[in-house]
């Protein structure tokens, strides 16, 4: 021990009684403080991220993906009502219609969305300022092809598809790539400095502990006091504080994990590909309406629908659907197997999310083996055949077998956003966040799902629904386990300096 630590003990040895219990009220007062503000620290920062991904950047990222939904599913129907004589496919008119309207009021919810100013804002008005050209090209190819005019058609397809993929849907895909970017590098952060937090929690707390215990064994040896009843409680009020802040901070922090490594990477996955699918769709209708441009389409179509699920050969769609319907949780994996599909089929979790990603797999295979029909009817000079293979919405047609893989492909979705959302909402109440809302699910009728699911986006994509104010649950009970502290401390002391005063 070094000549000035011996000094400093002989100086606290040799001063007053009184004044080493005031010195030691004042210690418990400031280990107090110190573990409130360091534990009120923590919990912000859980919050923080919790509020990044729950309420700023997933939203942003699913309304992102779902525009370009719609602007991809706008030309495919457009292209579909193309194929077809003037006047005769009200199911695409209809379709581009409701795509279009769907489209504003999804621009509208980003708008009212942004976080991330220009990176955010720049895309958003891009889209808002160009889908206008879009629509006025779709317009006049509309017009020619009612003149019969079959050349001005393609023209004016062309323009407006070459805005669609090298403008709108670049702008949409950058809109989501701020937002999840965003979002990984502030889950990233906070993993990273969950423990860091954790451990000053634990120092802190321990501090307050060692300050207790040391005044209780000061209070035995100089004045022989056993207990002291109000340092006793204050230990005990201690001890329940630095174990609510554990458990809100672990508990907090495996709801976040669920959120993002569960529910919204499997999200993410399936939004892409379900993009991917609307526009290999359009490729799909492209392919037979600009037939000088049929192998550019074709291979515009196989580019997306490898990125949506690559089938190692010899396997074929439903043997891979058949093979992951047989698998364990643990052996999720086929060699070979690649696309947003795999990935979402290598994350299962949740109750009903296996056979709801396998039976989407087998609807897309299904789908695309029309699409092989249609190629090969084309190949043949059915040209006809093709595009009423191509545009049909009965079962075996093209758009029909799209249909039920839309639907196959809703259900795993609203399954994972149903599980995303109750994770965030019970993220936000472990750290003390007031949520003025619930959502009843249903976890067995599909139906139910599905309106859970709708009722999730709405709510996340609002953060008006979700009260998150400066001064929370956690804030408060932390002030009320300092001021008990304080004053059990300043009860227990409060006698024996009283001793001294008399």
């Amino acid at each position: 021990m070094s000549s000035t630590s011996v000094g400093f003990l002989t100086k606290v040895k040799e001063s007053p009684t009184p004044k080493l219990l005031r010195w030691s009220l004042f210690a418990t007062w400031g280990a107090s403080l110190v573990l409130m503000t360091t534990a009120i620290a923590a919990v912000q920062s859980q919050r923080e991220a919790i509020k990044t991904v729950g309420l700023d950047s997933a939203p942003s990222i699913i309304n992102a993906q779902r525009i370009k939904d719609s602007l991809a599913d706008m030309d495919a129907n457009a292209a579909n009502e193309l194929l077809a004589k003037p006047g005769q496919n009200r199911d695409a008119v209809n379709g581009y219609n409701q795509r279009r309207e769907k489209l504003s009021q999804l621009l509208v919810a980003v708008a009212e969305n942004i976080t991330y100013d220009d990176q955010e804002r720049i895309p958003i008005q891009t889209i808002q300022s160009k889908v206008g050209d879009y629509i006025q090209f779709i317009q006049q190819a509309r017009d020619f092809h009612a003149q019969g005019d079959q050349a001005n058609t393609l023209k004016a397809y062309r323009a407006a598809a070459e805005l669609m993929d090298k403008t709108l849907l670049p702008a949409a895909t950058a809109l989501a790539e701020v937002n999840n970017n965003q979002l990984t590098v502030s889950y990233r952060n906070q993993r990273s400095t969950a423990g860091s937090y954790l451990f000053s929690v634990t120092i802190a707390g321990l501090l307050l502990l060692g300050v207790l215990v040391g005044v209780q064994l000061f209070l035995n040896h100089r004045m022989r006091r056993r207990l002291n009843p109000g340092l006793l409680a204050a230990s005990a009020i201690a001890i329940l504080f630095l174990g609510y802040t554990y458990q809100t901070l672990s508990a907090a922090s495996h709801h976040l994990k669920v959120a993002k490594e569960n529910a919204f990477d499997s999200l993410y996955a399936l939004r892409v590909a379900r993009s991917l699918a609307y526009s290999a769709n359009g490729d799909e209708s492209r392919y037979l309406l600009d037939r000088a441009l049929a192998k550019n389409h074709q291979q515009a179509f196989f580019q997306k629908t490898d990125q949506i699920a690559k089938i190692p050969p010899p396997q074929t769609f439903d043997s891979v659907a058949t093979a992951y319907q047989s698998m364990s949780y643990r052996d999720s994996n086929i060699p070979g197997f690649q696309g947003f599909l795999a990935d979402a089929l290598h994350n299962l979790t949740f109750r009903g999310e296996r056979e709801a990603a396998v039976e989407t797999l087998r609807s897309f295979g299904v789908y695309f083996n029309i699409d092989n029909q249609i190629r090969q009817l084309e190949q043949s000079g059915k040209h006809q055949e093709a595009i009423a293979l191509c545009i049909g919405t009965n079962v075996g047609q093209s758009n029909g077998a799209f249909e039920q893989y839309k639907e196959a492909h809703q259900k795993v979705l609203d399954i994972n956003m149903v599980a995303f959302q109750e994770a965030i909402l019970q993220a936000l109440r472990e750290v003390g966040v007031d949520t003025a809302f619930k959502v009843k699910v249903n976890p067995n009728p599909q139906n139910a799902q599905t309106k859970a699911a709708n009722e999730a986006i709405q709510i996340l994509g609002t953060t008006n629904n979700v009260e998150t104010r400066a001064i929370t649950g956690f804030e408060i009970m932390a002030a009320s386990a300092v001021t008990a502290i304080a004053l059990l401390t300043l009860v227990g002391l409060a006698p024996r300096l009283k001793e001294y005063s008399a």
